[in-house]
């Protein structure tokens, strides 16, 4: 246990405080007493945390009055032993940063024997007991990151190395959507968000999402694909299909010679792609969070998770499913901020929209599947007019017309805001839309609703 116990470095740090009371002001905000391993010591350290308490100056005469008022076990001599260990003041943030660093290692030990245990002696799912250790970790590990609560000069501070970073050309890293008019709208995605992608079936959710996957990868910027309703080699399909031009449903029939050299010209473009793919189904939140912490570790460069979709999630039917599809969400934009990655997410949208006239989405629309507006940092809605009145524009192409509607931006604003993109179905590939069929087909849908779409 020498490795994730320490009592020397524990006893220097509270000698520290005790000698020289001022250097509290300096490690109080990092400060723990779950940081020390031996009891009496922490002992000691719950008691300078609470005589500390409002700003109040601490003293070794106080200090000892207190541990005597506690009756742990502490004389007056103990404290002076214990201050006897004091070295230098200049060493107690480097104290520290090795507490906690101990701290840590105590935490994965102990958690990996109370695994152990569980993994021995109980009926729940594996998957469910190591979501369990996972989460016991990070939070353990939160608690010895910094304050929670910073002050106004701490964000300026941060605000300021931020600004001067920008100035000397180093951007926080924005990641753009491939769809122009999309990012146009939206600015682009950053780590630590979630962006949901709405619609009702058959409006192109998947293949949008797995249009931008593409893009992203053919960036150089790796991700991972949950696909929870279609098998690893559907979505290889899909893919081979946007990429190569070939229409989808000739991959599941015996292909001419012109489309089996466009199909192994797709294979080599898509073994490239950094992009990996879980096609179980079933999977529940925790479950997700497990499995991508696990892939983050082997692959530090992930920057994306794609979640198709939602609904096809496992949740308890013990739980109030609304409250559980709230809870999901909530999670998968904490794993976001996590893993220094963003997510994208696919919802269904409810059956009210079949029941109106006008049938593009609305926020009510998402509100009966949980807390999904108020936990969402985009929220991008899907409509194809052609679904609902195939051949309105005269034309096949003008049923691939979709409206990709920016119903929620936190950062970026244009709630409210459209644009037009092609969803070509037969091959699965997502483009921006010409402006000559844009121009028809808005004055069309104009002069049937009466209000602007794009």
């Amino acid at each position: 246990m020498k490795r994730v116990t320490d009592h020397l470095i524990e006893q220097r740090i509270l000698a520290n405080i005790i000698v020289r009371p001022d250097c509290w002001n300096e490690i109080a905000a990092d400060f723990r007493p779950e940081y020390f391993s031996d009891p009496a010591l922490k002992a000691i350290a719950e008691a300078i945390v609470d005589l500390t308490k409002g700003g109040k100056k601490l003293s070794s005469v106080r200090l000892a009055a207190e541990m005597r008022k506690r009756q742990v076990g502490l004389t007056t001599d103990d404290l002076i032993e214990l201050s006897k260990t004091y070295v230098t003041v200049k060493e107690t943030p480097e104290l520290l940063t090795e507490l906690q660093d101990l701290y840590k290692r105590r935490t994965v030990y102990q958690t990996l024997l109370a695994a152990l245990d569980r993994l021995e002696n109980e009926d729940k799912p594996t998957d469910e007991l190591i979501a369990d250790a996972q989460q016991v970790m990070l939070d353990a590990f939160s608690k010895a990151g910094g304050s929670d609560v910073k002050s106004m000069h701490d964000v300026a501070e941060k605000l300021f190395v931020r600004q001067e970073r920008i100035q000397q050309g180093d951007v926080p890293a924005v990641y753009p959507f491939n769809l122009v008019g999309v990012q146009t709208l939206v600015g682009g995605l950053e780590t630590g968000s979630i962006t949901i992608l709405a619609g009702r079936p058959s409006t192109g959710k998947t293949a949008y999402l797995l249009s931008e996957c593409i893009g992203w990868a053919q960036k150089g910027l790796p991700g991972l694909i949950f696909s929870l309703e279609q098998e690893d080699y559907q979505i290889g399909q899909r893919n081979i299909a946007a990429l190569e031009g070939i229409p989808v449903s000739y991959l599941r029939e015996k292909l001419d010679l012109k489309n089996l050299d466009r199909f192994y010209s797709g294979l080599s473009k898509l073994r490239e792609l950094p992009i990996k793919v879980c096609d179980r189904r079933g999977l529940n939140v925790d479950q997700i969070c497990s499995i991508a912490r696990l892939e983050k570790m082997r692959e530090p460069q992930m920057k994306w998770i794609a979640v198709d979709y939602l609904t096809a999630m496992y949740f308890d039917p013990r739980q109030n499913r609304y409250l559980a599809i709230g809870e999901a969400v909530l999670k998968l934009r904490n794993l976001a901020k996590e893993l220094d990655v963003f997510v994208v997410l696919v919802s269904q949208l409810n059956r009210g929209v079949e029941s109106r006239s006008n049938k593009r989405p609305v926020m009510s629309d998402l509100r009966d599947s949980g807390n999904i507006e108020e936990y969402a940092d985009v929220i991008l809605f899907l409509y194809r007019e052609g679904y609902y009145y195939p051949g309105f524009l005269g034309r096949e192409e003008g049923d691939w017309v979709v409206e990709v509607e920016v119903a929620k931006n936190r950062q970026g604003g244009n709630a409210g805001r459209k644009t037009l993109a092609m969803f070509e179905q037969p091959t699965m590939r997502w483009c921006d839309c010409p402006s000559e069929l844009a121009e028809k087909y808005t004055s069309l849908v104009r002069s049937k609703y009466k209000e602007e779409v794009a």
